[in-house]
């Protein structure tokens, strides 16, 4: 899980400035899909099932996915350093890893 969406993210990070507003709307949108999907899988055990945070996370998001799209480039990659942040997170959880933090 997520490791493709982690690659792609990282990948973004280096052609950042070529970006269109469609490519960085697609890659938010795909981010996005990937929580919703750990969300609702069974690999989960039922671990996020009850969030009413990822919940939160995952609406808010798809309903704001123009607007982050048009953020200036270094907010954009924050943005991006903290969904990869997330999902490394959650993959270490699901692998009942302990979480390290940068």
């Amino acid at each position: 899980m997520s490791h493709g969406v982690i690659t792609e993210i990282r990948e973004a990070r280096k052609v950042l400035l070529t970006l269109s507003i469609k490519d960085r709307e697609l890659l938010v949108r795909r981010i996005v899909d990937e929580i919703h999907a750990v969300r609702n899988n069974d690999l989960s055990n039922g671990l996020f099932a009850n969030s009413a945070g990822f919940d939160h996370l995952i609406a808010h998001t798809y309903d704001t996915i123009p607007s982050i799209a048009r953020m200036d480039d270094e907010n954009f990659g924050i943005v991006l350093d903290q969904f990869a942040e997330l999902l490394n997170t959650v993959a270490s959880i699901l692998r009942g890893q302990p979480t390290v933090l940068h």
